[in-house]
């Protein structure tokens, strides 16, 4: 931190201690301890807030669920409101981008199969309330799979699946990419004792809790087709979809 301040003095910048937070990632109670960077003083914390998404110390993701929670709540009552007003098609399109824009900002960092069942019940209870709330289905005449269906949705579980296995086979099959890229292919290698299917093997040795690549990454032993070999971005969005989300 100091080398860091010294750093930004030297090409004319100042470092803002009121706005620089630190937080240590580690499993049990947190670590709360003082540093003093060139005289100012930084607390750690428990938890940060990083560009809308709060880390925990543990990185347990419940307080960012609450809080998205809270959030999706809030727009549902806008929804009921809308939905006397515009037609179905408009509301579909309402709803994917101001509810389940909010509900899945940056997915992929905090949604994992190891999400407690809790959250996975009010994550799937705000997905439907939503879906109803837009078709106006407030006798429930509707039953899940239809309302799927009717907004061409996924099941957060579905989409958590789908998101995190394009994104990791994405980064897997860059020939250049960014450092995230080459840590994945330095952190894994790929079984293909089964003729088209590959998976992806934990070799990580640094682990924090359930986040874990092997833990993260558990949706790529679903996969039945080959996607080590160069796949075209519309075949593979195809495959996901055909594989998680249910047609």
């Amino acid at each position: 931190m100091g080398n860091h301040d010294d750093y930004l003095r030297s090409i004319g910048m100042k470092t803002n201690v009121s706005k620089t937070e630190l937080i240590f990632f580690k499993k049990g109670p947190p670590i709360i301890e003082k540093i003093v960077v060139n005289g100012s003083e930084i607390t750690s914390k428990e938890n940060i807030k990083v560009l809308g998404i709060k880390f925990q110390h543990n990185l347990n993701w419940v307080t960012h669920i609450e809080n998205v929670s809270n959030k999706a709540r809030a727009v549902l009552s806008k929804l009921r409101f809308l939905s006397k007003l515009i037609d179905l098609e408009s509301m579909k399109r309402v709803v994917t981008t101001h509810f389940f824009g909010l509900i899945y900002y940056a997915s992929p960092v905090w949604l994992t199969e190891q999400t407690t069942s809790k959250h996975w019940k009010k994550l799937n209870s705000l997905h439907y309330r939503a879906l109803r709330t837009a078709a106006r289905d407030f006798f429930f005449k509707f039953d899940k799979e239809s309302l799927n269906k009717m907004f061409g949705r996924a099941t957060p579980l579905q989409w958590m699946q789908y998101a995190n296995a394009k994104m990791a086979i994405t980064l897997y099959n860059l020939s250049t990419g960014p450092p995230l890229s080459s840590k994945l292919k330095e952190n894994a290698y790929i079984n293909d004792r089964r003729p088209g299917q590959a998976t992806i093997i934990d070799r990580s040795r640094l682990k924090i809790g359930k986040q874990s690549l092997v833990n993260r990454l558990n949706c790529l032993k679903k996969i039945t087709f080959c996607w080590t070999s160069g796949i075209s971005k519309d075949a593979l969005r195809i495959n996901l979809k055909k594989t998680f989300i249910p047609q």
